[in-house]
């Protein structure tokens, strides 16, 4: 052990107080100096850092350790709240022995934060230092990178004008007051960038005080999704609403002064730092002077940031309560998962408890008490169904029923009437599917659920065989122009059936088609067959083809012109049609018997006919705005006037993708207006 070593001043850093030993041990050299300290002739001074801490603290005695010296006398302080704990203990490794891995763990080498290139001081600092210790001493608060103010006296700080690059390789340099500007007296710079550097060399300087195992980048991570959305910068769950916050935190700063300290920031672009700093934290570190720049953002310092709660989703923490009013567990936390969706970029949670209620909230929560409310109930359950017609048999009145089930009153009423079940009722809700199909005879059984919600609920609960045989839904039931509707729903004779009548309509169509292009066009129906149906499929699907060496290349510009002409001759025909069509490249497959227009790699190697499907074809939103317009055409030759909710009506569409392609509509009325 060293017989003295000179003890570090409040916020010196290590490199400084052996600088200070060097001089006052009357070594000649660095390199025994080096001897002393580290048991090593060439060792390289690290003035941020340093490294061979395990030696160090072995030959300086027991008040030191390799804790003590990184959190007190190095800037690692300035880093450990940005960097996760497994990165923490190795660099905790890398100090303690050679130091190489040190700036790479840090995120310091791809930081794109320059290194100070020099010694930096505060002149009223280096005044006290005389005054108080007889000597100045680099304070660590001056060396952090980004920061160009003292924390303290809001001066500039000032570079010592020995540069250590130029200095001995092993050397350790000491200030020396005889070569520093202890002048006071400051150079006037822009006023924005002073105030906004001030706050962020005194929250610089915070990050010092704070022990360096309190806090790590899951944590704070946690923290800014807090602040992320008590300021509504969360589109959903996880997605930031990124244009409006780059466009806010661009304009939180003086013009210039991101790009002054290598942070700026474009609204277009991907993979930028604040975008992976709000995101995906784990992936690459970044900076803490960029931290600091979110935190100012914020209008946060770093007391007040650290207080904040860590964020625990939209929903808070689970568990969460059963609502269900019926059950023995009612407001008991039960409730261990919730299921997270967006609609319409709403935050909605699905909540279900085992008794079988459900029920979803809008979130996200802004209270505590928000966990025991509920938006929608969308199951009961039979504990709740036991319970409603318990008290329907005795007589209740249909009030206290909705006040002891926590229900409306409209629902008691609804349920009630659902239960009667009666010839005449059945006769009558039947009667009213069959009108309605008839008046909308393009639309889906998800519009008629949402048109005569109480018709389609009694048919559901009472008649299901008959709705379903006259009104399947699309997912139970598929159908071609070729095939009667097959329920495919628990039927695997009736989905074998249907599969089976695909794959052999395919093959009847186009007799040279391949296994490749039946498996791409039918990837479900050929999946499903091939595992389950093995013995019928090995015996119609076609034979694999051996490779043969190709001795007539196809002619593709021939055969480009010649789709290209037949596409062009069709397609006004089909724009003619009485009863529209999507324009699609599957519609022209199916019309000219050519099977691989479906097909987009083998489209793709005809560029005349690509560009043409790529012109011509059309996507939904498209052909839903050409189908109204042939409506509003007739419309303004009979009456000169539309009306929108029949125009909806007529073309069977639902009313939110109708408000999406009304703006469309109304130009193209204006235009046929001034036209006319």
């Amino acid at each position: 052990m060293l017989p003295f070593f000179t003890d570090p001043y409040p916020d010196e850093l290590i490199y400084s107080a052996i600088s200070r030993f060097h001089f006052y041990s009357g070594n000649t050299s660095f390199v025994e100096t080096l001897e002393e300290l580290f048991q090593s002739r060439s060792l390289v001074p690290s003035i941020e850092f340093g490294s061979h801490f395990t030696i160090l603290v072995q030959n300086l005695g027991s008040n030191y350790s390799v804790e003590s010296l990184l959190a007190q006398n190095t800037i690692y302080p300035y880093f450990a709240p940005f960097i996760t704990i497994e990165r923490h203990k190795k660099l905790f490794e890398d100090v303690s022995t050679n130091g190489q891995g040190i700036h790479g763990r840090l995120g310091i080498s791809g930081g794109k934060i320059s290194r100070k290139q020099g010694l930096f001081y505060c002149s009223k600092c280096a005044n006290n230092d005389i005054n108080i210790f007889g000597e100045p001493y680099v304070h660590r608060e001056h060396q952090l990178q980004g920061i160009d103010y003292c924390p303290h006296h809001e001066l500039t700080l000032k570079m010592y004008p020995v540069d250590y690059r130029e200095f001995s390789r092993n050397g350790y340099i000491r200030f020396d007051r005889r070569q520093m500007d202890l002048s006071e007296l400051q150079e006037i710079e822009s006023c924005g960038f002073k105030e906004v550097q001030v706050k962020l060399a005194k929250m610089a300087y915070r990050l010092l005080q704070i022990p360096i195992n309190q806090f790590s980048i899951e944590k704070v991570f946690k923290k800014y999704r807090t602040l992320l959305r008590e300021n509504n910068w969360l589109m959903t769950n996880t997605r930031l609403k990124r244009e409006e916050l780059f466009r806010a935190f661009i304009s939180k700063f003086p013009q210039g002064f991101l790009e002054k300290y290598e942070s700026p920031l474009r609204v277009e672009g991907q993979n930028q730092w604040l975008q992976i700093m709000l995101t995906n934290y784990s992936r690459n570190s970044v900076h803490p002077f960029r931290h600091l720049l979110l935190l100012y953002f914020f209008d946060q310092d770093i007391d007040s940031f650290f207080q904040i709660k860590e964020d625990d989703g939209p929903f808070g923490s689970g568990p969460w309560p059963c609502l269900n009013k019926a059950a023995k567990h009612y407001k008991d936390l039960v409730i261990s998962e919730v299921k997270i969706k967006t609609r319409d970029k709403v935050l909605v949670g699905n909540f279900s408890c085992s008794c079988g209620f459900e029920y979803t909230r809008i979130g996200p929560d802004k209270s505590e008490e928000d966990k025991w409310s509920k938006s929608r109930i969308t199951a009961y359950g039979n504990t709740w169904e036991e319970k409603f017609e318990g008290l329907v048999n005795m007589g209740v009145s249909r009030k206290k029923i909705a006040l002891e089930l926590d229900v409306s009153l409209k629902t008691v009423y609804n349920r009630i009437a659902l239960q009667k079940t009666s010839p005449e009722l059945t006769e009558k809700y039947r009667k009213e599917l069959l009108e309605w199909r008839e008046q909308f005879p393009n639309s889906n059984r998800k519009q008629f659920q949402m048109e005569l919600k109480k018709t389609f609920t009694y048919l559901y609960n009472h008649d299901r065989e008959w709705l379903d045989a006259k009104f399947p839904s699309k997912r139970d039931t598929l159908h071609t122009p070729k095939s009667p509707d097959i329920t495919l729903k628990n039927n695997t004779e009736n989905r074998i059936k249907y599969y089976r009548s695909l794959i052999l309509n395919a093959i009847k169509e186009c007799p040279d088609v391949t296994r490749t292009q039946l498996s791409q066009k039918f990837q479900r129906a050929y999946k499903y067959l091939s595992e389950t149906d093995k013995e019928w499929f090995d015996a119609n699907i076609p034979q694999t083809r051996q490779a043969t060496t190709i001795t007539n290349a196809t002619d593709w510009e021939l055969r480009d012109q010649e789709y290209y002409q037949k596409i062009k001759e069709i397609y006004p025909e089909l724009m003619a049609l009485e009863k529209p069509v999507r324009i699609t490249g599957t519609l022209f497959s199916k019309r000219l018997n050519i099977f691989n227009l479906a097909i987009k790699s083998y489209v793709e190697k005809l560029p005349k006919t690509n560009k043409l499907l790529n012109e011509i074809t059309e996507t939904v939103q498209e052909f839903r705005i050409r189908r109204c317009c042939l409506v509003i055409d007739q419309m303004l030759e009979e009456d000169n006037c539309v009306r929108f909710e029949k125009l909806r009506e007529s073309c069977a569409i639902e009313t939110k993708n109708f408000k999406k392609i009304k703006p469309y509509l109304e130009e193209y009325i204006s235009k046929w207006q001034k036209k006319n």
